[in-house]
């Protein structure tokens, strides 16, 4: 199978999954093409920030900024390790742009993989033969657009997980080739509940892309269609409040006091 990888972040998913896609008999990385994430509209991307900030107040998109680094992983860029695994990169101006759609033409992939990305045109992820998968941090269609842990919490579960799924035109919602779902261990603390979790479950992910991009065939075959869901995106500062509520009653219910005799 020819994959190609098309990645927005220079440190992240795509320098994880690399050397284990690379690492496999049954694989060829054609390309690693890695997109700038600036857009040729800043007006546009201001206004759709602006609008984003409207809906979840102010207060939530400070907060939102501080969620952010929760996130964050220490990862080598993609330029050390394309250049360890011998993979050829490519810059190219932007995730939609023309130049992209040139250079993944020019791979002739059998498939794609998006590490790393916002909204994919499907004049892009139509490119590959059999076109383009994504690996979405929770589990669908319960949480499309989901922050990993935090809303699986605000929603008073004890579950989380990932979904590798192919891309279709609208966001999180195509078909879902593989997930796993795991029980959220609670800690101390909202950020280190989400910072320990996010960090097991990273482990998985990239010998689950590799199982997905070896076994396509079948996993299309029976791939399962997505019903309903809900899109979730930065929490508002009283979702917040409610997430902290929930994560101290989940921890309780998971770690209870010891009865005194």
């Amino acid at each position: 199978m020819r994959v190609l990888i098309l990645t927005s972040m220079s440190a992240g998913l795509a320098s994880r999954c690399l050397p284990e896609l690379c690492a496999s008999p049954q694989l060829k990385v054609v390309g690693v093409v890695l997109a700038k994430r600036a857009t040729s509209r800043p007006w546009r991307r201001f206004k759709k920030k602006l609008k984003k900030t409207v809906r979840i107040g102010l207060l939530g998109a400070i907060n939102g900024l501080r969620l952010r680094r929760w996130y964050a992983a220490e990862t080598e860029p993609i330029e050390i390790v394309a250049a360890r695994c011998h993979a050829p990169l490519f810059h190219t101006q932007g995730i939609n742009c023309e130049q992209t759609v040139s250079v993944l033409r020019s791979l002739d992939a059998e498939l794609g993989l998006s590490l790393g990305n916002s909204y994919i045109a499907e004049r892009v992820f139509s490119v590959p033969r059999y076109g383009m998968i994504n690996v979405h941090g929770e589990i669908l269609p319960d949480y499309q657009g989901a922050l990993s842990i935090l809303w699986p919490i605000y929603e008073g579960r004890g579950e989380t997980g990932f979904t590798i799924h192919r891309i279709d035109k609208q966001i999180d919602t195509g078909d879902i080739l593989l997930q796993r779902r795991y029980p959220i261990r609670f800690y101390g603390s909202l950020e280190a509940t989400v910072r320990q979790n996010l960090a097991a479950i990273r482990q998985d992910v990239p010998p689950a892309v590799r199982y997905v991009c070896e076994h396509y065939a079948e996993l299309a075959e029976r791939a399962q269609k997505q019903v309903g869901g809900r899109s979730y995106t930065t929490p508002t500062f009283r979702q917040f409040l409610r997430m902290l509520r929930n994560h101290r009653n989940l921890s309780r219910d998971a770690h209870p006091t010891p009865a005194i005799h």
